[in-house]
Protein backbone atom coordinates (compact mmCIF):
# COMPACT_ATOMS: atom_id res chain seq x y z
CA UNK A 1 0.00 0.00 0.00
CA UNK A 2 0.99 3.70 -0.51
CA UNK A 3 1.75 5.75 2.56
CA UNK A 4 -1.51 7.92 1.26
CA UNK A 5 -3.97 5.03 0.99
CA UNK A 6 -2.44 3.85 4.25
CA UNK A 7 -2.75 7.29 5.90
CA UNK A 8 -6.36 7.28 4.66
CA UNK A 9 -7.73 3.85 5.85
CA UNK A 10 -6.64 5.10 9.00
CA UNK A 11 -8.71 8.23 9.08
CA UNK A 12 -11.91 6.61 7.45
CA UNK A 13 -11.69 4.38 10.81
CA UNK A 14 -12.19 7.41 13.22
CA UNK A 15 -15.56 9.02 14.21
CA UNK A 16 -13.92 12.14 12.75
CA UNK A 17 -13.41 10.95 8.96
CA UNK A 18 -15.38 13.93 6.95
CA UNK A 19 -15.86 16.43 9.88
CA UNK A 20 -12.22 17.09 11.35
CA UNK A 21 -10.35 19.70 9.35
CA UNK A 22 -6.83 17.90 8.70
CA UNK A 23 -4.62 21.03 7.42
CA UNK A 24 -3.98 22.46 11.09
CA UNK A 25 -3.02 19.27 13.10
CA UNK A 26 -3.40 16.18 11.49
CA UNK A 27 -1.75 16.26 8.54
CA UNK A 28 1.60 15.47 6.66
CA UNK A 29 4.19 17.00 8.63
CA UNK A 30 6.82 15.78 6.27
CA UNK A 31 8.01 13.49 3.56
CA UNK A 32 6.08 12.52 0.40
CA UNK A 33 2.97 10.25 0.84
CA UNK A 34 2.96 8.99 -3.00
CA UNK A 35 5.41 6.01 -2.21
CA UNK A 36 5.26 2.43 -1.05
CA UNK A 37 5.11 2.20 2.84
CA UNK A 38 7.60 -0.33 4.29
CA UNK A 39 6.73 -0.25 7.39
CA UNK A 40 4.88 2.14 10.08
CA UNK A 41 6.53 3.30 13.05
CA UNK A 42 3.67 4.32 16.11
CA UNK A 43 5.09 6.86 18.72
CA UNK A 44 4.08 9.86 20.58
CA UNK A 45 6.87 12.32 18.88
CA UNK A 46 9.07 11.81 16.27
CA UNK A 47 11.75 12.89 17.69
CA UNK A 48 15.41 12.31 16.52
CA UNK A 49 16.20 9.09 18.19
CA UNK A 50 12.41 7.90 16.98
CA UNK A 51 13.50 8.80 13.65
CA UNK A 52 16.61 6.78 13.62
CA UNK A 53 14.96 3.71 14.96
CA UNK A 54 12.68 3.86 12.13
CA UNK A 55 14.96 4.02 9.49
CA UNK A 56 17.10 1.04 11.13
CA UNK A 57 13.47 -1.22 11.55
CA UNK A 58 12.85 -0.49 8.10
CA UNK A 59 9.77 1.71 8.38
CA UNK A 60 9.19 4.61 6.29
CA UNK A 61 6.21 6.14 7.61
CA UNK A 62 5.80 7.32 11.27
CA UNK A 63 2.32 8.16 12.89
CA UNK A 64 2.63 11.01 15.97
CA UNK A 65 0.60 12.03 17.99
CA UNK A 66 2.45 15.48 18.71
CA UNK A 67 4.10 18.09 16.12
CA UNK A 68 7.26 17.05 14.74
CA UNK A 69 8.54 20.88 14.62
CA UNK A 70 7.64 22.34 18.03
CA UNK A 71 4.59 24.18 17.62
CA UNK A 72 0.82 24.27 17.50
CA UNK A 73 0.28 23.58 13.28
CA UNK A 74 3.85 22.21 12.87
CA UNK A 75 4.17 25.87 11.01
CA UNK A 76 8.32 26.24 9.74
CA UNK A 77 8.43 29.18 8.08
CA UNK A 78 9.71 30.78 10.77
CA UNK A 79 12.48 28.00 11.32
CA UNK A 80 13.82 28.29 8.41
CA UNK A 81 17.17 29.70 9.59
CA UNK A 82 16.86 27.62 12.85
CA UNK A 83 19.81 25.24 13.15
CA UNK A 84 17.72 22.04 15.28
CA UNK A 85 15.38 22.23 12.25
CA UNK A 86 17.97 21.97 9.46
CA UNK A 87 19.66 19.45 11.23
CA UNK A 88 16.54 17.36 11.93
CA UNK A 89 15.13 18.15 8.10
CA UNK A 90 18.36 16.69 6.74
CA UNK A 91 17.92 13.37 8.74
CA UNK A 92 14.12 13.16 7.30
CA UNK A 93 15.47 13.43 3.88
CA UNK A 94 18.42 11.24 4.30
CA UNK A 95 16.18 8.47 5.71
CA UNK A 96 12.99 9.13 3.56
CA UNK A 97 10.78 9.31 6.62
CA UNK A 98 7.45 10.60 6.49
CA UNK A 99 5.69 11.81 9.37
CA UNK A 100 2.29 12.04 9.75
CA UNK A 101 0.02 13.27 12.80
CA UNK A 102 -2.97 11.56 14.54
CA UNK A 103 -3.99 13.57 17.00
CA UNK A 104 -7.61 15.09 16.37
CA UNK A 105 -8.87 11.63 14.18
CA UNK A 106 -7.61 9.44 17.28
CA UNK A 107 -9.13 11.29 20.04
CA UNK A 108 -12.42 11.60 17.90
CA UNK A 109 -12.79 7.83 18.49
CA UNK A 110 -11.62 4.63 16.63
CA UNK A 111 -13.69 2.22 15.69
CA UNK A 112 -13.06 -0.61 18.02
CA UNK A 113 -14.93 -3.86 18.62
CA UNK A 114 -18.00 -2.51 16.90
CA UNK A 115 -17.63 0.99 18.89
CA UNK A 116 -15.93 4.51 18.96
CA UNK A 117 -13.23 4.50 21.69
CA UNK A 118 -10.73 7.61 22.66
CA UNK A 119 -7.76 5.72 21.34
CA UNK A 120 -5.16 7.85 23.14
CA UNK A 121 -6.82 7.24 27.14
CA UNK A 122 -8.23 3.80 26.22
CA UNK A 123 -4.95 2.80 25.36
CA UNK A 124 -3.78 3.88 28.56
CA UNK A 125 -6.38 2.62 30.69
CA UNK A 126 -5.57 -0.89 28.53
CA UNK A 127 -2.04 -0.76 29.11
CA UNK A 128 -2.28 -0.25 33.18
CA UNK A 129 -5.20 -3.12 32.94
CA UNK A 130 -7.96 -1.09 34.61
CA UNK A 131 -10.73 -1.45 31.77
CA UNK A 132 -13.31 -2.68 34.51
CA UNK A 133 -11.84 -0.01 37.61
CA UNK A 134 -13.70 3.13 34.85
CA UNK A 135 -16.76 4.79 36.56
CA UNK A 136 -18.23 4.84 33.11
CA UNK A 137 -21.24 6.55 34.82
CA UNK A 138 -19.28 9.38 36.01
CA UNK A 139 -15.92 9.96 33.66
CA UNK A 140 -13.96 7.54 31.56
CA UNK A 141 -11.13 8.96 32.86
CA UNK A 142 -12.00 7.96 36.71
CA UNK A 143 -10.87 4.80 38.16
CA UNK A 144 -12.08 2.77 41.55
CA UNK A 145 -9.46 0.89 41.77
CA UNK A 146 -8.90 -1.74 44.49
CA UNK A 147 -7.32 0.17 47.47
CA UNK A 148 -3.39 0.50 47.93
CA UNK A 149 -0.74 2.17 49.14
CA UNK A 150 -0.13 5.21 47.39
CA UNK A 151 3.37 5.03 47.24
CA UNK A 152 2.57 1.43 45.52
CA UNK A 153 -0.10 2.53 42.79
CA UNK A 154 3.06 5.35 41.84
CA UNK A 155 5.54 2.38 41.65
CA UNK A 156 2.77 -0.09 39.42
CA UNK A 157 1.91 3.51 37.09
CA UNK A 158 6.01 4.18 36.24
CA UNK A 159 6.06 -0.04 36.03
CA UNK A 160 3.41 0.14 33.28
CA UNK A 161 4.23 3.03 31.39
CA UNK A 162 8.38 2.55 31.35
CA UNK A 163 8.83 5.68 33.14
CA UNK A 164 12.09 6.11 35.23
CA UNK A 165 10.79 8.43 37.51
CA UNK A 166 7.61 10.44 38.81
CA UNK A 167 7.16 14.24 40.25
CA UNK A 168 5.16 13.85 42.98
CA UNK A 169 3.25 16.18 45.24
CA UNK A 170 1.13 15.37 48.49
CA UNK A 171 1.08 12.08 51.15
CA UNK A 172 2.66 9.06 49.15
CA UNK A 173 2.27 7.35 52.09
CA UNK A 174 -1.45 7.50 52.78
CA UNK A 175 -4.28 4.76 50.42
CA UNK A 176 -5.41 5.30 46.76
CA UNK A 177 -8.70 4.12 45.98
CA UNK A 178 -10.27 6.41 43.40
CA UNK A 179 -7.49 7.91 40.64
CA UNK A 180 -8.45 10.71 38.00
CA UNK A 181 -6.83 11.72 34.87
CA UNK A 182 -7.59 15.29 34.60
CA UNK A 183 -6.42 16.98 31.34
CA UNK A 184 -4.48 20.14 31.49
CA UNK A 185 -3.86 21.71 34.47
CA UNK A 186 -2.41 25.19 33.24
CA UNK A 187 -4.48 27.95 35.48
CA UNK A 188 -7.25 29.64 33.27
CA UNK A 189 -9.83 27.16 34.14
CA UNK A 190 -8.48 25.00 37.01
CA UNK A 191 -11.23 25.98 39.12
CA UNK A 192 -13.65 23.27 37.50
CA UNK A 193 -10.76 20.90 37.53
CA UNK A 194 -10.42 21.34 41.35
CA UNK A 195 -14.39 20.99 42.19
CA UNK A 196 -14.49 17.60 40.16
CA UNK A 197 -11.52 16.49 42.51
CA UNK A 198 -13.63 17.57 45.36
CA UNK A 199 -16.76 16.34 44.21
CA UNK A 200 -15.74 13.10 43.28
CA UNK A 201 -13.40 12.15 46.78
CA UNK A 202 -10.33 11.91 44.41
CA UNK A 203 -7.42 10.44 46.01
CA UNK A 204 -5.18 10.79 43.49
CA UNK A 205 -5.00 12.31 40.23
CA UNK A 206 -1.51 11.47 37.47
CA UNK A 207 -1.61 14.83 35.09
CA UNK A 208 0.05 15.79 32.59
CA UNK A 209 0.69 19.50 31.99
CA UNK A 210 0.20 20.63 36.20
CA UNK A 211 0.48 24.19 37.50
CA UNK A 212 2.09 25.06 40.95
CA UNK A 213 -0.29 27.43 41.86
CA UNK A 214 -3.57 25.79 42.01
CA UNK A 215 -4.82 22.04 41.87
CA UNK A 216 -1.15 21.23 42.68
CA UNK A 217 -1.21 23.23 46.19
CA UNK A 218 -4.69 22.50 46.96
CA UNK A 219 -3.51 18.62 46.65
CA UNK A 220 -0.51 19.76 48.69
CA UNK A 221 -2.63 21.61 51.24
CA UNK A 222 -5.29 18.33 51.46
CA UNK A 223 -2.54 16.05 52.35
CA UNK A 224 -1.20 18.54 54.78
CA UNK A 225 -4.54 18.64 56.79
CA UNK A 226 -4.70 14.57 56.60
CA UNK A 227 -6.59 13.86 53.54
CA UNK A 228 -5.31 11.07 50.65
CA UNK A 229 -4.53 13.82 48.26
CA UNK A 230 -1.40 12.96 45.89
CA UNK A 231 -0.62 14.23 42.83
CA UNK A 232 1.56 11.80 40.30
CA UNK A 233 2.84 13.98 37.50
CA UNK A 234 3.89 12.12 34.67
CA UNK A 235 3.55 14.54 31.97
CA UNK A 236 1.63 15.00 28.63
CA UNK A 237 4.00 12.60 26.28
CA UNK A 238 3.99 10.38 29.21
CA UNK A 239 0.43 9.82 30.32
CA UNK A 240 -0.62 9.94 26.57
CA UNK A 241 2.28 7.43 24.90
CA UNK A 242 0.91 4.40 26.00
CA UNK A 243 -2.13 5.24 23.12
CA UNK A 244 0.02 5.22 20.60
CA UNK A 245 1.36 1.73 21.91
CA UNK A 246 -2.22 0.24 21.76
CA UNK A 247 -2.69 1.77 17.99
CA UNK A 248 0.20 -0.15 16.81
CA UNK A 249 -0.25 -3.51 18.86
CA UNK A 250 -4.02 -3.83 19.49
CA UNK A 251 -5.70 -1.41 16.52
CA UNK A 252 -3.44 -0.98 13.28
CA UNK A 253 -2.38 -4.76 12.78
CA UNK A 254 -5.81 -5.60 12.45
CA UNK A 255 -6.76 -2.92 9.94
CA UNK A 256 -3.66 -2.97 7.83
CA UNK A 257 -2.68 -6.95 7.76
CA UNK A 258 0.60 -7.54 5.90
CA UNK A 259 2.07 -4.42 7.33
CA UNK A 260 4.69 -4.34 9.50
CA UNK A 261 3.78 -2.02 12.52
CA UNK A 262 5.98 -1.45 14.82
CA UNK A 263 5.33 0.61 18.42
CA UNK A 264 8.64 2.60 19.84
CA UNK A 265 8.38 4.83 22.28
CA UNK A 266 10.20 8.24 22.53
CA UNK A 267 11.25 7.46 25.78
CA UNK A 268 10.69 8.71 28.76
CA UNK A 269 10.08 12.58 28.83
CA UNK A 270 11.93 13.08 31.98
CA UNK A 271 15.52 12.65 33.83
CA UNK A 272 15.33 13.22 37.16
CA UNK A 273 18.52 15.15 38.67
CA UNK A 274 18.62 14.21 42.60
CA UNK A 275 20.19 16.49 44.94
CA UNK A 276 23.52 14.96 46.37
Amino acid sequence: MKISEIIETVKKNCRGYGVIDDTIRDRVLYGETDKECTGIVTTIYASVDVVRKAHKLGANLIIAHEACFWNHGDRTDWLQDNETFKLKKQLLDETGITVWRDHDYIHSGVLHNGKYVDGIFYGLTYELGWLDYVRKDISPLLFDIPEAPTREVAQYLMEKMNLKGMKTMGDLDGMTRRVYIPFHIMGQFDNKELAFIEENHVDTILCMEITDYTVAIYMRDGAQLGLNKTILAAGHFNVEEPGMKWLAQQHLTTLLPGVKITYVQASDSYNMLLRK
